[in-house]
């Protein structure tokens, strides 16, 4: 293979990775913008990459749906995200991506996040502290699912359906102040 080829094949490659996020950006874009004509919660589901796989998440992204919920990853918010310092060292760009998503969900009202983690995976026990602190500092409501210790989706129904009375327990508390 010549170097030519190979510049070649890395330009392609990372054509297609900016055509591909782009399509996510657009796609979280009008999923936002239907949800919030339809006055429907809005679910950012964060995970490691791998966490998309169905066989891996148990299908939570469609269990939120059922819910009522659209469902969008922190991908689909890039654009709107910023970097900023946080209390951890941030050394990985999924990082920066959670902790930028993390903050722009606080100033949303109708957005939560929902954080799937692996603690064979050591590092989200950082992750997880870190948005922790971004969501309650700002008075979201943070919610973890331990995807590697579900051995039913009873369990995580129940979390969510909790997770979606607070959110309205915390909504109807706003309305009520603001009267």
């Amino acid at each position: 293979i010549t170097l030519h080829e190979v510049r070649a094949a890395s330009d392609a490659a990372f054509a297609a990775y900016d055509a591909y996020m782009a399509d996510i950006r657009q796609k979280g874009e009008e999923m936002i913008a239907a949800a919030r004509r339809e006055g429907r919660r809005i679910i950012v589901l964060v995970g490691r990459p791998y966490h998309v796989d169905p066989e891996i998440n148990h299908g939570i992204d469609k269990l939120i749906a059922g819910f009522g919920a659209a469902v969008v990853t922190e991908d689909s918010l890039a654009q709107h995200m910023e970097k900023a310092p946080t209390g951890v060292l941030n050394q990985w760009t999924y990082h920066a991506r959670l902790y930028a998503a993390a903050r722009y969900i606080t100033a949303q009202k109708d957005m939560n996040l929902v954080q799937l983690v692996s603690f064979g995976c050591g590092v989200d026990a950082i992750t997880t502290d870190e948005v922790r602190e971004i969501l309650e500092d700002n008075g979201k409501i943070y919610t973890q699912i331990k995807i590697d210790e579900i051995t039913n989706l009873g369990a995580v129904r129940i979390r969510l359906r909790s997770l979606f009375a607070a959110i309205d327990q915390q909504h109807t508390l706003e309305s009520t102040k603001e009267v």
